[in-house]
């Protein structure tokens, strides 16, 4: 009974040990591992909020070269108050870093001051009167340095928040040296000897009351030196290393409005204005981090961080867009801009196989790194934005349309009345440019030598709402949905409402108006109108077998590792014509080029179809005789086309006649594509022997 007894107490005692052991474990494991802040130091710690700006996207070429990016920029500010004595030390620290000389530096550090006005209300026999004085204040803000790197800024920050200075470090050495001196006096005296125990602790005493005041005021001041007396005012800048390349497509950024405090201390956003920076805006934009943490004194106390959260960059968009092709595109228009003077030129280069955009380019243009707003009429995206009557290179259309129909064939014959028709039933004359007075000739001859009368008399031969219908299935009449030409708005209404709206950056070009000329207007390309960027896409339907690509700018959003977001697929719109239809309209393209108005446009090595087009524009409401539309569009290797190209100056000079698209701009298509097929690495389809010129992709053998 008795031993039982002592058992239980034994055991009762065990485990209240080991319940007292596991509670004083774990304190122990929170105090040192989960929570190691003694009291002391969260009690006399600071909260500091520190800003983590995030960058906005970059936009990128095809290959992932960088066409747009952003960079953080610090303009450095001091506050010569908080600075206070500290000034020319803290000049001396961070000249190095802001490559400025420390005496420049410590100047600009100087407190100015500036005269304001301040009112103080008195009452006299109970009457509020309000007395006007003048106030000296000092000047916060000093600039320092601009355009300071956002990594430059940290090393400053970093530089500033660990230094010491120098009066502070000696009166902690002195402080330093009283304590040794009063514990080596102590040790060699002996603790018995109370006579130099007391005079060593009163030498001591002297001494820290010298120091402790001045060393609490330095410190406290040096502390809000390093915390505040710098501040910086951060800028995120769009950087485009390539100039002026591509300028229309990418558009450009403008600031907006810092709206709150912690805002401040970012950068204010970026907020596009044109092109894919407007299109993307919201995919492009970063979002920022913030870190609110303890400090005690220099050092972070880990555990008592209150929020802590990362910044995120914006979304990379990678284009279609090939740099080495839109460097091909652009020193063509270049060279044309300066010899035509025309008031605009434009040119585009699809893939017609998925409707990507490989170039686009536009004159004039503008530099986005420059800053400053350009001129409306060098931001204007001609190619999207700018529609005009199309002229002769929407015969393209016609044609396509009557072979589908079965309406012709390439070997009929028409009669094309030597170049002067009245289209029965109207007051309507339908003449011929370029000097051209053909009789009856073969269908393809008629589109070779661009006879207006034989587009019209095929064009009659649908009905209006068949024409129509086909203008609409080759993408005319409505936008393309273009990824840089439409994008959502958002406006600010009354009561604090915001409105949803959709906008655009892209025209749909659209009928002129309708009378009854229209219809035999439409066959030769006017009475309409349309922009560059839908003649080549209907172009590129006729080299695509006959199907409509939408066009693709943009094929990926990406972030900042590769990692693909969003892939945008190739969009077949639709079938348009058949292929015996399309491959018939490719024969018939040629012949525009090998015998017809767009001899400057062939190739030694490749085929290329095409068709030149010359546009009467419209001046005080009447056809002009002097001023002009120019255009060729073509593509190549005829046989399975690769390019899609096309040209248009707007009122090229009119010196030699080379206002008519064939001789205007045929050579600036023959310049890009020659180039850009190189570069490529296309197969040739061609070779000449002996003046005979040998199609690879057939067993004919054709005169050149």
């Amino acid at each position: 009974m008795d031993t039982s007894l002592s058992r239980r107490r034994m055991w009762l005692l065990s485990w209240g040990f080991a319940a007292g052991f596991a509670v004083i474990a774990g304190r122990l494991v929170f105090i040192q591992a989960i929570a190691p802040v003694e009291p002391q130091l969260a009690a006399e710690s600071t909260v500091r909020t520190f800003p983590r700006p995030a960058k906005r996207g970059a936009v990128l070429d095809a290959k992932g070269r960088p066409m747009v990016m952003s960079d953080l920029v610090v303009t450095v500010r001091a506050d010569p108050v908080k600075l206070g004595i500290f000034g020319g030390e803290v000049a001396e620290l961070i000249a190095p870093l802001v490559s400025l000389p420390a005496p420049v530096v410590a100047e600009r550090m100087r407190p100015s001051y500036y005269a304001s006005r301040e009112s103080r209300v008195t009452t006299n026999g109970g009457v509020l009167t309000t007395n006007w004085f003048a106030v000296q204040k000092v000047r916060r803000n000093n600039g320092i340095t601009t355009n300071l790197t956002y990594s430059k800024w940290l090393e400053v920050e970093e530089r500033l928040r660990k230094h010491r200075f120098a009066e502070e470090v000696a009166l902690l050495t002195a402080r330093t040296n009283a304590e040794e001196s009063y514990r080596r006096t102590l040790k060699q005296a002996g603790w018995w000897n109370l006579p130099a125990y007391f005079h060593a602790k009163k030498e001591r005493s002297a001494v820290l009351r010298q120091i402790n005041p001045r060393l609490s005021y330095l410190r406290t001041n040096s502390l809000e030196s390093r915390l505040n007396g710098l501040y910086p005012e951060i800028m995120e800048v769009r950087v485009y290393p390539n100039s002026h390349l591509a300028a229309h497509v990418l558009g450009y950024t403008t600031n907006g409005i810092v709206t709150n405090r912690m805002q401040r201390h970012l950068p204010p956003p970026l907020l596009g204005a044109q092109g894919i920076e407007q299109r993307f805006d919201a995919e492009l934009r970063g979002s920022h981090g913030v870190l609110v943490t303890h400090k005690f004194g220099d050092e972070e106390l880990v555990p008592l961080r209150a929020r802590d959260v990362p910044p995120v960059d914006g979304l990379n968009v990678r284009l279609t867009i090939d740099l080495n092709i839109q460097s091909f595109v652009e020193h063509a228009l270049d060279e044309a801009y300066a010899t035509l003077q025309p008031k605009s030129i434009s040119a585009v280069v699809i893939n017609p196989k998925t409707g990507d955009v490989l170039a686009l380019g536009n004159r004039p243009t503008y530099n986005p790194n420059l800053g400053s707003i350009p001129s409306l009429e060098a931001m204007l995206n001609r190619a999207l934005k700018v529609p005009a009557e199309p002229g002769s290179t929407f015969k393209i259309v016609t044609y396509a349309a009557a072979l589908n129909e079965g309406l012709i064939q390439p070997e009929e014959r028409i009669d094309c009345e030597h170049g002067h028709w009245n289209v029965p039933g109207t007051r309507r004359r339908i003449n011929d440019d370029q000097g051209h007075s053909m009789d009856v000739v073969t269908v393809r001859e008629a589109f070779a030598k661009s006879s207006n009368v034989g587009a019209v008399k095929i064009g009659l031969r649908m009905n209006t709402n068949t024409f129509l219908r086909y203008m609409r299935d080759f993408g005319f009449l409505a936008r393309t949905g273009i990824e840089c030409g439409e994008f959502t708005a958002t406006t600010n209404l009354s009561r604090g409402q915001l409105h949803i709206r959709r906008a655009y950056g892209e025209s749909p070009g659209g009928l002129g108006g309708w009378d009854g000329l229209t219809a035999s207007s439409l066959p030769f390309g006017y009475g309409f109108y349309a922009t560059p960027l839908q003649t080549v896409m209907a172009t590129a339907a006729i080299a695509n077998d006959g199907v409509l690509m939408r066009p693709r700018i943009v094929s990926a959003l990406e972030r900042g590792d590769g990692d693909v977001v969003t892939k945008i697929d190739p969009v077949q719109v639709r079938r348009v014509i058949r292929s015996e239809a399309a491959a018939q309209m490719v024969a018939i393209m040629r012949s525009a080029v090998e015998e017809g108005t767009g001899g400057q446009a062939a190739m030694e090595e490749y085929a290329v179809a095409g068709k030149t087009g010359t546009a009467k524009k419209v001046v005080d409401r009447k056809y002009s005789s002097t001023h002009y539309y120019a255009s060729f569009v073509g593509f190549l290797p005829a046989e399975n086309p690769e390019l899609v190209i096309m040209v248009n100056a707007d009122e090229p000079t009119t010196k030699g006649k080379s206002y008519y698209g064939g001789k205007a701009c045929a050579p600036v298509f023959h310049q890009i594509a020659t180039a850009t097929a190189s570069y490529l690495g296309l197969k040739p389809s061609l070779v000449s022997t002996n003046g005979v010129v040998l199609n690879l992709a057939s067993p004919a053998i054709a005169p050149h």
